[in-house]
């Protein structure tokens, strides 16, 4: 087995894309996370401005994703730390 090949691919968007939905992810981001986020953000954002051009209406709006967005990332930090406390388990099981 070749090592240097495994340390090549280790990519936690590949493995979080297998973990999540069982397949490769074909394109990883190459930005950083405040870089990704931001560019999905400015979409959604113009989109916004553009639908909803009164600013009362824009506020709640993105108040409603902002909220959305909360509580998905909550929940998916609690996955995570989870899921890391299930992989170290599983490690130090089988060292100990």
């Amino acid at each position: 087995m070749n090592y240097e090949d495994i340390f090549a691919r280790l990519n936690l968007q590949q493995i979080r894309n297998f973990l999540l939905y069982g397949v490769e992810c074909l394109d990883p981001s190459p930005g950083d996370y405040d870089q990704r986020i931001e560019e999905v953000w400015q979409v959604v954002d113009e989109s916004l401005k553009r639908n909803f051009p009164d600013k009362g209406e824009y506020e709640k709006m993105t108040n409603r994703i902002h909220s959305y967005a909360a509580a998905a990332q909550d929940a998916y930090m609690e996955l995570g730390m989870l899921c890391g406390a299930v992989l170290a388990a599983e490690l130090l099981g089988e060292k100990g």
